[in-house]
């Protein structure tokens, strides 16, 4: 080395520290972690994938997806350390205790919501009080279309949004709907209507959480020029496993109701009981039902209800096949509308 130019020797000894000593082994990449449930179950493997709302783990059992909403904290576990050959022990050596070695050693629990995706340096376009905003969306698009030429002539469009964001104990759900139709060149369907959920949840078990429901919209097929609903409440979580979830809900909203050319306008103060479910029935199919029923403060017998039902089929990695069912009841719509309102769907769906 001594004859080389002073160049080519400085790079020869970068390569070789390089490959002698340079990269980190598989063994340090792997992380293990001991995932403890709100239910008091723990799962224990290693993390292979990460999405908003949830972590597949590999654990003896098999691949395992855990909701984030059902994590408690996150325990990393630090492998068995090898043991190294004893050495003479020195006359005025004092022994360490055990219990202040195993307290050395014990790894800290870790906070899964804050610390799941974090994953290195924040760059400089993202700083970190953004990433809960950037970081915990799950984004759902459905399009569909009913299409007939011949004796009748009838087209239908319809398409649904979803967007929820999850962060630490908030939970913020916006859902919008829309639909036009003609059938033989007269309007058949003609509506738009959307919400924004908002639920927090309270208690160190959080299994009560408080909410607040905004929502506006029109569909004039039913001659609803505008309508407005504002409300909150508590909900109680009945049911929390893996892949089923029951929650049933509490509370009082404010309606107002506009019709298009007749003096049938209203507003009215309502109680909200309303019941929604999450149940993954296999791997292939996912089911969400929600339900609100809404009596007039003054008179239960002027009520509203709405039903909700969900069948997502997965055909691509992030494309569904849906059937909707959707079905509104007035018992005082406006006049010459039915009371009920009974919609079917069939939609494809992409979700990111």
């Amino acid at each position: 080395m001594r004859n080389l130019p002073p160049i080519r020797s400085l790079l020869l000894r970068l390569v070789a520290l390089l490959f002698l000593g340079g990269f980190p082994s598989a063994a340090q990449s792997a992380e293990t972690f001991v995932f403890h449930l709100r239910n008091g179950d723990r799962i224990t493997g290693e993390v292979i994938s990460r999405k908003s709302d949830s972590v597949v783990v590999k654990s003896l059992a098999g691949k395992v997806r855990i909701p984030l909403d059902l994590i408690e904290r996150r325990e990393e576990k630090t492998p068995p350390a090898v043991a190294a050959s004893p050495k003479p022990a020195s006359p005025t050596a004092t022994p360490t205790p055990a219990s202040a070695v195993a307290k050395s050693t014990s790894p800290p629990a870790v906070n899964v919501r804050t610390n799941l995706a974090s994953l290195g340096e924040n760059p400089w376009y993202r700083p970190g009080w953004m990433r809960p905003l950037l970081t915990n969306w799950n984004v759902n698009i459905q399009l569909g279309s009913d299409l007939g030429f011949g004796t009748t002539d009838r087209q239908t469009f319809y398409g649904n949004a979803s967007a929820i964001h999850r962060w630490n104990r908030v939970r913020n759900s916006a859902n919008a709907s829309a639909a036009y139709g003609v059938l033989n060149g007269f309007d058949s369907a003609n509506r738009l209507d959307g919400s924004l959920k908002t639920d927090v949840d309270l208690g160190s078990r959080r299994k009560i959480y408080a909410f607040n429901l905004a929502g506006a919209g029109f569909d004039h097929i039913r001659r609803l020029d505008l309508q407005f609903q504002e409300g909150a409440g508590f909900g109680y979580k009945l049911l929390e496993k893996p892949k089923f979830i029951l929650n049933a809900e509490l509370g009082a909203q404010f309606q107002d109701f506009d019709f298009v050319g007749v003096n049938q306008d209203r507003s009215l103060v309502s109680i909200r009981f309303g019941e929604d479910l999450t149940w993954e029935l296999s791997s292939k199919l996912k089911i969400r039902q929600t339900l609100a029923f809404m009596p007039n403060i003054t008179d239960f017998g002027d009520f509203r209800a709405q039903y909700t039902l969900n069948f997502s089929y997965p055909l691509l990695k992030r494309t569904t096949l849906n059937l909707n069912v959707i079905d509104l009841y007035d018992t005082k719509p406006a006049n010459g509308v039915n009371n009920n309102d009974l919609t079917i769907q069939t939609t494809l769906g992409v979700s990111f």
